[in-house]
């Protein structure tokens, strides 16, 4: 279901380039909530499993490390050496399902977990369609790319931009490609780009993220929530030189 490892949002990008240079040897726990209560069918953890563990094939194509290289002059020539060798360990991730709930954790040194969430979140949600035999009629299926024009055209029309960050809520791969290339064909300077990386290469289009709340909380849990703040972004300013 994963082609690509820079199928990801590019925020964990840029998040792992600073804890690589800022926070090394720092050790992070994630833990998947079901805050919609969705009740998982048969099966699905073991289906799960089997996908994350092909994520361990997946390697930086050159392509795909020049793409980085031209379009993000800020991620230095270590950190993309680095991501080149970089591979997913899946022995990082535990899952286990009871009945229709599932239990999803992950752990290990924050610089090589921090690029698991994203994908993990776009795998169960494409899969708990799938397993629920939930599939796309033809006339919704023809109605795909023509929402996302008739939307982007509409907010070009308002006078508004808009990014998009749809990859851990996605209905599938598939769809979310013809959406983010609907919204870069017919959004002209109301689409500013998409948070995966992965499809804002496809599409010629900027990748949007710097860092996520994730940043903050770490420094939270370091350094106390006075601090937090403060700290988290002295450490960017540090990592990015104020770019």
């Amino acid at each position: 279901m994963l082609t690509s490892l820079l199928d990801n949002d590019f925020y964990k990008i840029t998040m792992q380039n600073a804890v690589i240079k800022r926070f090394p040897y720092a050790h992070a726990r994630y833990a998947f909530i079901n805050r919609g209560e969705h009740a998982f069918p048969e099966g699905f953890g073991a289906e799960l499993r089997r996908e994350v563990d092909k994520m361990a094939s997946l390697r930086l194509s050159d392509e795909e490390k020049r793409y980085l290289e031209i379009t993000c002059p800020y991620l230095d020539p270590t950190y993309l050496d680095f991501l080149a060798g970089f591979h997913y360990n899946p022995s990082e991730v535990i899952i286990e399902q009871q009945g229709s709930d599932l239990s999803v954790i992950i752990e290990g040194p924050w610089y090589r977990t921090i690029l698991w969430e994203v994908p993990l979140m776009a795998l169960i949600s494409e899969l708990w369609y799938r397993l629920r035999g939930v599939t796309i009629t033809p006339d919704a299926d023809a109605k795909i790319e023509q929402r996302a024009q008739e939307k982007i055209e509409l907010y070009r029309r308002l006078g508004l931009k808009i990014a998009e960050f749809g990859t851990r809520r996605r209905f599938s791969s598939d769809v979310h490609d013809r959406v983010v290339g609907a919204l870069s064909h017919h959004g002209g300077e109301a689409f500013s780009g998409t948070s995966n990386v992965l499809m804002a290469m496809r599409h010629g289009v900027k990748p949007i993220g710097t860092h996520a709340h994730e940043w903050f909380m770490f420094h939270g849990a370091r350094f106390g929530f006075k601090m937090a703040n403060s700290l988290a972004l002295e450490h960017w300013v540090d990592v990015y030189r104020g770019i």
